[in-house]
C-alpha cells in the first residue's frame, strides 16, 4: 500500500540530529562538511527552515503547498533523501483530492502516524537533585517531593539555577535511557505559570514511557498527571486527550492496560474515548480529587484496592460509573 509523509517526519525520522531548547533540531551540515554541529532545521508555523550558521546556506519549505526550492531539495538529497522521496512528501496534497465521487484518498490514510521521539537537553544550570552544593536550596524542592508522597529512590529529578526556573522540579521524561521531554513544575501554589514545558513535540510524549514494554503481571495504571502516574508506577498522557501517536503506542504495549480518569468534563470525553478502544477505566476514591490526593489522604495499599474494585471495561456499569465522577 502506497504511504506517504510529510517533509518534517522524513527529516526527525532520518536525519541524526538531537533537539534543543530553543526549539532547532541540530547536528552538522551536510553542505559545508563542516566538523561542528551548526547547522538546523527548525519547525514551526506550517515551515520547515534549515539554517548552517557555518556557509550560511539558508531555506525554507513550506508544508503541503505542493512545491519544494531547489535550494531545499538540494538540502534534503545532501541528508541522503532520494528523490522520489522528496517528490512523494511534496505532492502529498495531490493525494487527498477526491478522484472518483465513490472513493476519497484522504490526508490521514496517507500520513504515517509520527510515534518519533527525538532527544533534547535538559535547560541551562540544570543539576540532578541531591547535588553535594546548592544544599539549602534544594531543600525546599525535597520537602515539596515528599509531601506529594513521591518516592525518591524511584525517579530522577533536577533543578536549574537559571532564573525562570527557580522554585521548580525538573520532572525528565526518558525512554531507553534518551530525555525526550521536560516538565518544569513550581512549587509554589500562588505561582500562575503553574508548569514550563520543554520546547518540543509532544504528540507521542508519555511520561514513564519504558512501562509500556516492561514484563508485569500487575495492571499498568494509565493517568493523566505525572505525579499521579508516579503513585503507582504508572503512564502519564500528559493531559486528557488520546491522539492517533499515543493510542499507536498504547495498544503496542502487552500490558494491561487501566485508565485512571480525571473527574471532569474533560476526563468524561477521556473515559468514553477509552471503552471505545476496549480498554478498562477506573477513578481515584470517593472524597479524593485524583490518585496524588487520595495516597496522601488514605495510603498507598486502601488506594490501589479501591481503584480494582472500581475497574469497568463497558456497558452500563462502566457508564454509571462515568455518569457518578464526572459531573
Amino acid at each position: 500500500m502506497f504511504q506517504s509523509v510529510s517533509v518534517q517526519s522524513l527529516i526527525e525520522e532520518r536525519v541524526p540530529f538531537r533537539w534543543l531548547a530553543t526549539g532547532w533540531f541540530t547536528g552538522k551540515c551536510a553542505l559545508c562538511g563542516d566538523y561542528k554541529e551548526r547547522a538546523g532545521f527548525k519547525f514551526e508555523d506550517g515551515k520547515c527552515v534549515y539554517h548552517c550558521w557555518n556557509c550560511a546556506r539558508a531555506n525554507t519549505y513550506e508544508e503541503y503547498s505542493g512545491r519544494m526550492s531547489r535550494g531545499f531539495r538540494e538540502v534534503l538529497r545532501a541528508y541522503n533523501f532520494d528523490d522520489t522521496e522528496i517528490s512523494s512528501a511534496v505532492n502529498l496534497p495531490f493525494f487527498t483530492k477526491k478522484p472518483t465521487e465513490e472513493k476519497t484518498i484522504t490526508l490521514d490514510k496517507l500520513t504515517k502516524i509520527n510515534t518519533a521521539t527525538p532527544t533534547i537537553e535538559l535547560p541551562p544550570k540544570t543539576f540532578l537533585l541531591g547535588h553535594p552544593q546548592f544544599i539549602e536550596y534544594q531543600e525546599k524542592l525535597v520537602a515539596y517531593l515528599l509531601d506529594r508522597k513521591v518516592n525518591l529512590d524511584n525517579y530522577y529529578f533536577y533543578f536549574s539555577l537559571e532564573q525562570k526556573f527557580l522554585n521548580r522540579i525538573i520532572i525528565p521524561f526518558m525512554r531507553q535511557e534518551r530525555l525526550i521531554y521536560w516538565q518544569a513544575r513550581s512549587i509554589d501554589p500562588n505561582e500562575k505559570q503553574r508548569y514550563i514545558n520543554a520546547p518540543a513535540r509532544r504528540e507521542a510524549i508519555l511520561f514513564n514511557f519504558d512501562q509500556l514494554s516492561a514484563f508485569s503481571p500487575a495492571p499498568l495504571f494509565i493517568t493523566e498527571g505525572v505525579f499521579d502516574a508516579m503513585m503507582l508506577d504508572g503512564v502519564a498522557l500528559m493531559g486528557s486527550a488520546l491522539n492517533p501517536a499515543k493510542e499507536k503506542l498504547l495498544s503496542e504495549s502487552s500490558r494491561r492496560l487501566v485508565f485512571v480518569i480525571d473527574k471532569d468534563r474533560t476526563g468524561r470525553a477521556l473515559a468514553e474515548r477509552v471503552l471505545e478502544r476496549g480498554w478498562e477505566i477506573t477513578f481515584s476514591p470517593a472524597g479524593t480529587e485524583d490518585l496524588n490526593h487520595s495516597v496522601r489522604r488514605f495510603g498507598m495499599s486502601w488506594t490501589i484496592n479501591e481503584l480494582m474494585k472500581s475497574i469497568r471495561q463497558k456497558g452500563d456499569a462502566a457508564q454509571l460509573l462515568i455518569n457518578v465522577n464526572c459531573q
